[in-house]
């Protein structure tokens, strides 16, 4: 499997929000993105993980013209509420040790999407188990009595 980088080219193509941003800015970003994108995601799934991640890192930094993008170059997306008759803000920031990486993703719709095509990519083995017992983690592994011949 190879995961070449996408070219800036492309991104612009599949993000044209991010049409405005200089080529070099884009492949620093896309440098960036192979920290989490690499060579062992499946073919498939390669393109759609590089844009979204490369997208949710420069979202995060304000470089595009959404409106997303424009709430974090204005630092409005750590408003929790806001009122317009007879102004009420409310800011809400937590702090960089209580973020969950899950949490981080979700802060633009580019990283939720980016959060989904992890899962998919590297989620780990799935067991689908029936009747009493609930949810396992997906890993053989965390099953009790697992495999069936270690217990007889």
């Amino acid at each position: 499997m190879a995961c070449d980088p996408i070219t800036p080219a492309r991104f612009k193509e599949l993000k044209p929000q991010f049409a405005a941003v200089d080529d070099a800015v884009i492949t620093g970003y896309i440098t960036l993105g192979g920290m989490w994108v690499d060579g062992s995601w499946p073919d498939r799934l390669c393109e759609a993980a590089q844009t979204a991640i490369v997208c949710h890192l420069m979202t995060l930094d304000g470089l595009g013209t959404d409106a997303q993008s424009q709430q974090f170059k204005a630092g409005l997306s750590n408003f929790q509420s806001f009122k317009s008759g007879e102004l009420t803000l409310t800011r809400f920031q937590k702090s960089a040790g209580e973020t969950s990486y899950s949490e981080w993703l979700a802060q633009t719709s580019c990283g939720a999407f980016f959060a989904q095509l992890l899962r998919m990519a590297k989620g780990g083995p799935r067991i689908a188990m029936g009747g009493v017992g609930g949810a396992q983690s997906g890993y053989a592994k965390d099953v009790a009595n697992w495999p069936v011949w270690r217990t007889q």
